[in-house]
């Protein structure tokens, strides 16, 4: 911004002195500023050094549009207008999923968007703890939860909401204060040295913990600055996760079970959260962001149509997690959502955790939520996905 700015303050009197008048502007007559133009019998005379002095050039014409031969009189020339850019169309449920595939993308990101730029949602207050040598990348992560707020107006997290964050130096505090807010959680006392902060070259990431009480915190690594962090992607990711956690009023189970939706929708809808909401002004940079993170199923020539139902098929557990890796899970997870916001807008996800909450499975969840069992939904989604990532 303040670099923005800068670049304004310097324009700023280049424009005033390029709008002035110069009714006797002609070739070889002084001027005052070399660079500055101005438009005088039909021509653009440009001030230039001419030996010790400043001085109008000779000018260049200005072309003029000749109107069309025609018998009767020309019409007035009327201004060009570019040509609004035209998206694929969408799908509009899974019937006609495959054969809209091209149009999914952009579908959900605009049905979100929209939504991002009508909603009137309030965000909660919540309380904020920063490590004592710890310095934040962003400093009011109130403006990223708003938009995640936005997105998912008719839901929300907890009204009891805590964001620790901390650096390299101050990972003793930051296990000791995740052991006081989350004490029924062994994992949160544990995350900041096993997982979150091993090393300051590693100490990169977030989690969103929520204990048997409700109480949410959010813990952010502030060491590591790329682009995820400064963007607020990040916050906007764990952020979305007290939404999905907070409809299911606990933690995600380690090792994952059934007793929560799958490990790719509880990954995969914050990732598509985070992109959509970052870059919810945007369309092309949202393309290029989520094409950016999922590069390595782009590439991967094993991702077939069939692979992807095997994967989305099997109930996560620790063999799976080991099978495929982490990363996957998110940036496959983030195209089913997308999938499913595509279809039926980016609120439906979330009501799948809702009713999630209250005890059904997940399979069954989702029907209720789409209208059409998972198993039947599974193959289609596979070889629209596959489509995408230009494979059979």
């Amino acid at each position: 911004m303040k670099k923005y700015l800068r670049l304004v303050a310097l324009l700023v009197p280049m424009v005033l002195v390029a709008s002035n008048s110069y009714a006797a502007v002609k070739a070889g007559s002084s001027c005052s500023k070399a660079g500055i133009k101005s438009v005088a019998a039909g021509k653009t005379y440009t001030c230039v050094q001419s030996g010790k002095k400043l001085a109008w050039d000779k000018g260049v014409l200005i072309p003029v549009a000749q109107p069309a031969p025609s018998a009767s009189a020309s019409p007035t020339p009327k201004a060009s207008v570019a040509p609004a850019v035209a998206y694929p169309k969408g799908p509009t449920s899974f019937d006609d999923l495959v054969e809209n595939y091209k149009g999914i993308s952009y579908a959900a990101w605009s049905k979100s968007s929209a939504l991002i730029k009508s909603s009137t949602a309030t965000s909660p207050s919540f309380k904020v703890i920063t490590g004592p040598n710890t310095k934040l990348l962003i400093e009011n992560p109130a403006t990223i939860f708003s938009l995640i707020d936005h997105l998912y107006p008719n839901f929300g997290r907890s009204k009891d909401f805590t964001v620790l964050s901390f650096g390299y130096e101050d990972r003793d505090w930051a296990q000791a204060q995740l052991k006081s807010l989350n004490s029924d959680d062994p994992s949160a006392s544990t995350w900041v040295m096993d997982v979150g902060c091993v090393t300051r070259e590693t100490c990169w990431g977030g989690n969103l913990f929520t204990d048997n009480k409700g109480r949410q915190v959010l813990a952010l690594t502030t060491t590591v600055m790329d682009q995820n962090h400064t963007s607020g992607a990040l916050q906007a990711h764990e952020y979305t996760h007290s939404f999905q956690q907070n409809q299911m009023g606990f933690h995600i189970p380690w090792p994952p079970n059934d007793s929560y939706p799958p490990l790719w929708f509880h990954e995969g809808g914050a990732q598509f959260s985070e992109g959509v909401a970052i870059y919810n002004q945007s369309f092309e940079k949202y393309t290029e962001y989520r094409n950016s993170e999922a590069g390595n199923i782009f590439r991967n020539s094993a991702i077939t149509s069939q692979w992807i139902q095997d994967y989305l098929g099997a109930n996560p557990d620790l063999a799976w997690v080991r099978k495929y890796g982490t990363w996957t899970m998110f940036v496959m997870g983030a195209m089913v959502v997308e999938i499913l916001v595509a279809i039926k807008g980016p609120e439906s996800n979330l009501e799948v955790w809702k009713i999630a909450g209250t005890g059904v499975k997940f399979p069954q969840a989702f029907e209720k939520v789409y209208g059409i069992s998972f198993d039947k939904a599974l193959p289609i989604i596979s070889k629209a996905i596959a489509l995408e990532l230009g494979r059979s």
